[in-house]
C-alpha cells in the first residue's frame, strides 16, 4: 500500500470504537455512521470516498426493497466545522462513490462523515450494513486507499438514533457507540529526517470549542516526555510544531538506545488524550478526539492508532458554544 507525501487523506482502519469484541479478530465491522477523517480538494489532490450498503435483502416493502437506506454525506470544513451536505439513495449490496472536489465545490480540505437515514422519514436510523472506504489520487499518481472510522448504531435496526431529538449524531453509547478515550501510535521517525503530519479532530463541542490535547511522548529506551496542544474543529499539523520532543536531534540527546536507530534516524511513540475543551461560555473536562499520523522517510507511509477506553461526549457536529 503506497501513501501519499502530502497526506492528503489522513485516515484510520478502525472500527467499533467501544472496543467491543470483533467478529474478525480485529478487522473493521460495518455499522451505521462511518466518519472519514480527512478529504483533500487541494490543487493536486483529489479525494473518492465510497460507501457500501451490504444489507441483501430484496423483499419489496411498499415501493422499496427492505434493504434500501438513504445516506447522508456531511462534510465538515476545517476552519469553522460548517456543513455541506448531500443524500443519496442505495439499494440493497448497492455502492456509490463520489469525487469529493465536485461532490463538494464549496470546500476544500476537512473531514466527512457519511449516516444511514430512513428512505421514508429522512430520520437518522440505525442500519449496521455500511462499510467504506476513501482514496486519494495526487497529481504525479500516487494513491492511497483507506478505511474509515466505522460507529455502530446501538439501537435495533430501522430505530431512530436521534434519542435526544438534538439533530446531532451522538457518539456516546446511546444512539451510537462511543468514542475512544485514549489514542495510542505504535512509532513515529524523529522530524528532520522525517516529515510527519498528525491530523486531529474534535468531537467536543467541535466549532465553538477549542480542544486542548496531552501527549506522552517515548523514546526508544522507555523515556517519556510531555507536551499538549491545542486547535479547534479539525487540524493537520506537522509533529515538530506539536512539541520539540518529536524532533530527532533532541531524542539524540535523550538516553537513547544506540542499538535501535533506524539510518540513523531515532524512533519513538505516543499517547494522546483530550484534557479539556471550552468555549467562551462552557467546558468539558476529557473531550473525545480521533487522529491519525502520516510520515514521510524513504517514501511516504501511513500509521493507524490503537485505542484505549471510551469517551461518551463526542457528537457530530454542534456549533453552540454550550456542550449538549
Amino acid at each position: 500500500m503506497k501513501f501519499l507525501p502530502k497526506m492528503a487523506l489522513a485516515a484510520a482502519a478502525i472500527s467499533g470504537m467501544s472496543l467491543s469484541a470483533f467478529a474478525g479478530a480485529g478487522a473493521p465491522e460495518a455499522g451505521s455512521l462511518l466518519l472519514y477523517p480527512c478529504f483533500d480538494s487541494n490543487r493536486g489532490s483529489d479525494t473518492i470516498i465510497t460507501v457500501t450498503n451490504t444489507n441483501a435483502d430484496f423483499a419489496q416493502v411498499g415501493q422499496l426493497f427492505a434493504g434500501t437506506v438513504d445516506v447522508e454525506f456531511v462534510y465538515i470544513n476545517k476552519h469553522d466545522c460548517q456543513e455541506f451536505n448531500r443524500t443519496r439513495r442505495l439499494t440493497p449490496n448497492d455502492t456509490l462513490s463520489v469525487l469529493a472536489r465536485l461532490d463538494n465545490p464549496n470546500q476544500r480540505e476537512g473531514y466527512v462523515y457519511v449516516f444511514a437515514k430512513s428512505p421514508t422519514t429522512g430520520a437518522a436510523i440505525s442500519w449496521n450494513w455500511l462499510i467504506g472506504i476513501g482514496q486519494v489520487d495526487s497529481a504525479v499518481g500516487s494513491a492511497v486507499d483507506v478505511n474509515p472510522y466505522v460507529f455502530k448504531a446501538v439501537g435495533a435496526q430501522g430505530a431512530n438514533t436521534d434519542v435526544n431529538s438534538d439533530g446531532l449524531r451522538n457518539l456516546n453509547g446511546v444512539e451510537y457507540e462511543a468514542a475512544p478515550d485514549r489514542i495510542m501510535v505504535p512509532r513515529f521517525f524523529g522530524q528532520g529526517p522525517a516529515r510527519s503530519e498528525l491530523v486531529l479532530i474534535n468531537l467536543t463541542g467541535a466549532a465553538r470549542f477549542t480542544a486542548v490535547v496531552d501527549f506522552l511522548i517515548y523514546n526508544d529506551n522507555e523515556e517519556v516526555f510531555s507536551a499538549q496542544y491545542d486547535f479547534r474543529c479539525w487540524k493537520k499539523v506537522d509533529l515538530d510544531r506539536v512539541s520539540g520532543a518529536f524532533t530527532n536531534t533532541f531524542l539524540q540527546t535523550t538516553n537513547h538506545n544506540l542499538l535501535e536507530q533506524i539510518l540513523g534516524v531515532e524512533t519513538g511513540w505516543f499517547r494522546m488524550n483530550g484534557n479539556l475543551a471550552y468555549s467562551s461560555a462552557d467546558s468539558v473536562i476529557d473531550p473525545a478526539i480521533l487522529s491519525a499520523l502520516f510520515e514521510n522517510l524513504l517514501g511516504a507511509t501511513g500509521e493507524l492508532p490503537f485505542v484505549s477506553g471510551t469517551q461518551a461526549n463526542g457528537e457530530l457536529v454542534s456549533q453552540s458554544v454550550f456542550h449538549d
